[in-house]
């Protein structure tokens, strides 16, 4: 039997989460070599129990050994869960990175170029244009504008042989937007009439009602809170925020203020955006960094990076009261126009509650509504989204597994049948054949790929599941000095504990620790087997230390072999 050829979709970041985007579309001919495109590279943020963890990226283990079968990537806009894993993947995958296109509109491709900077990496970055058509291998597409929290956002349009799949990652519809320019519905109706046999969905507001509320709603917000600022008027968002920073910038000029940017991230991505002409501040306004002291509190904005709460950034080290140039006082207002990222909730709220301490007035969306609004279309846009497309299959990504069995639920109630929406498992392949009908094919095997340091991948779940034991119950450290020619304990064993008990105060338990390790030696007839001695002495202090105290620090025996000098 002859074999039909087949398009299939990989999901490499994974499906029940938010962040870490990154799609594979492969083309399967009957015959002849297989041609694979990927669709976004994005980094993932460690939850709370990843001690010590930088980013989580998504595994790309799959795609080795089958490289040369990249034939571009396309991306859809410029948040970092979308482009931030760019400089830690492509190297890993391609020796010679200009070999592979990548397609981007044009503020994505300024932001990814500022991405990859500190890496020293020389990408070829093809600029796309609106209503024009791509060609790589037997795909082609065509980038469609939508509304989003970070300027110059695009779904993409997918054709291939098989038929014509729609990639619609974060999007909005906001029918007044900052920059007049609003989602090309005209484009979707068009390809929906056309036919889509697939569609990959954002889905992360879908259980919202009605409406996700427009951009613009912000700048009279900052309005109202800049009228009774007596101090330093302060403004944290996404550093990519590019609209909302506009809108401060706008009232900030109107109130005679000078603005000042502060923030790595913040001051890079501006720098792209202003040249690119998607943001613009009046000369006499922008006030660089280094001259805050020499204008009066009053006649100051601040946008400030570091909204999240992440360490060592701009607003954390205000909140510590450690930044060298700028010192929270009474009167001074601090705007939180963002919501947590879920897993930063505690960071976030230690940091307003630090800016409270030092007497800053702090407004965030708990206590005052129209402080941020979502990038993401609720369940209103989503009805007319589906609605103009009419896909003969709908997956939603870009959230977690209740928001995706909520997106089926929405579009049974919208005529879909149920064999229609597709809920994936992590590392779930589907695969579309000739006829139109959809396959699930293997699941793949998706590792946490960690960033910790200067470390990729090197760091996995036992590492972080004893950094976490360490942080909740603490270390206890035997030090057991041996002479290694008499094979004989040289000293009484150390016993050192960190963060499980006090010393001084638990003279009576580390004694008797003390002589569980001394019975262990003493009945060893032969000292060499060091291993042996050391996972003996580790079990039986776990159990001792469980029985008088219930906790369960963990427990490191070190064998110190010592020979003494000849004279």
């Amino acid at each position: 039997m002859k074999a039909m050829a087949k398009v299939r979709i990989v999901p490499l970041g994974g499906t029940n989460h938010v962040t870490r985007n990154m799609f594979v579309y492969e083309y399967w001919p009957d015959q002849g070599e297989i041609e694979r495109i990927v669709v976004d590279c994005g980094i993932g943020f460690p939850e709370e129990e990843m001690l010590g963890v930088d980013l989580v990226l998504p595994d790309v283990s799959y795609l080795q050994g089958k490289e040369k079968t990249l034939i571009g990537a396309i991306f859809t806009h410029g948040h970092d869960d979308h482009i931030g894993a760019i400089p830690y993947i492509f190297p890993k995958l391609f020796s010679n990175l200009r070999a592979l296109p990548l397609f981007a509109s044009r503020l994505t491709a300024g932001l990814i170029e500022s991405t990859v900077k500190d890496f020293g990496l020389n990408l070829n970055i093809n600029v796309t244009e609106d209503n024009t058509l791509y060609k790589l291998g037997h795909f082609s597409f065509e980038l469609v504008p939508v509304t989003h929290s970070v300027p110059d956002t695009k779904h993409v349009l997918i054709y291939t042989p098989i038929g014509t799949f729609y990639h619609g990652s974060d999007f909005k519809f906001d029918f007044t937007p900052v920059d007049g320019k609003a989602a090309d519905l005209q484009k979707m109706a068009l390809a929906g009439k056309k036919g889509i046999l697939c569609l990959l969905s954002d889905c992360l507001r879908v259980e919202k009602e009605g409406f996700t509320p427009s951009e613009r709603l912000i700048e009279e917000t900052f309005e109202k809170e800049i009228n009774n600022c007596q101090g330093k008027f302060i403004v944290t968002t996404i550093s990519s925020n590019i609209h909302r920073i506009q809108q401060a910038v706008n009232v900030a000029a109107r109130h005679h203020r000078q603005v000042v940017f502060l923030g790595r991230s913040i001051e890079e991505n501006l720098k792209v955006a202003q040249r690119l002409g998607f943001f613009k501040i009046p000369q006499n306004v922008y006030l660089k960094k280094q001259k805050i002291n020499t204008i009066a509190d009053h006649k100051l904005c601040l946008i400030v990076a570091g909204s999240q709460g992440q360490e060592d950034s701009a607003l954390v080290k205000i909140a510590n009261n450690i930044h060298e140039r700028v010192k929270i006082k009474p009167g001074d207002k601090v705007i939180f126009s963002v919501d947590p990222i879920p897993g930063n909730e505690n960071a976030f709220y230690q940091t307003i509650d630090k800016l409270s301490k030092l007497g800053a007035i702090v407004s965030y969306s708990d206590i005052l509504e129209d402080l941020h609004v979502s990038g993401h279309a609720s369940s209103g846009e989503l009805k007319i989204f589906l609605s103009l497309l009419k896909p003969r299959y709908l997956v939603p990504i870009g959230g977690n597994f209740r928001h995706m069995n909520h997106f089926k639920n929405l579009s049974l109630n919208l005529g879909f049948n149920k064999e229609s929406t597709l809920i994936l498992r992590d590392g779930q392949i589907i695969a579309f054949d000739e006829t139109g009908k959809v396959h699930f094919e293997e699941i793949l095997d998706l590792k946490t790929v960690i960033v910790d340091g200067l470390g990729i991948g090197d760091v996995g779940r036992i590492v972080l599941n004893d950094r976490k034991k360490m942080s909740e119950e603490g270390i206890v450290v035997v030090v057991i000095p041996l002479k290694r020619d008499k094979k004989r304990l040289l000293a009484e064993p150390e016993i050192i504990s960190r963060g499980f008990v006090f010393m001084r105060m638990a003279k009576d338990l580390i004694q008797e620790a003390k002589m569980i390790v001394r019975k262990i030696l003493e009945r060893r007839k032969n000292l060499e087997d060091w291993q042996e001695i050391k996972n003996e002495i580790e079990k039986e202090l776990q159990l001792f230390f469980f029985k008088e105290t219930q906790r369960e620090p963990m427990i490191l025996a070190v064998i110190i072999n010592i020979n003494f000098p000849k004279i």
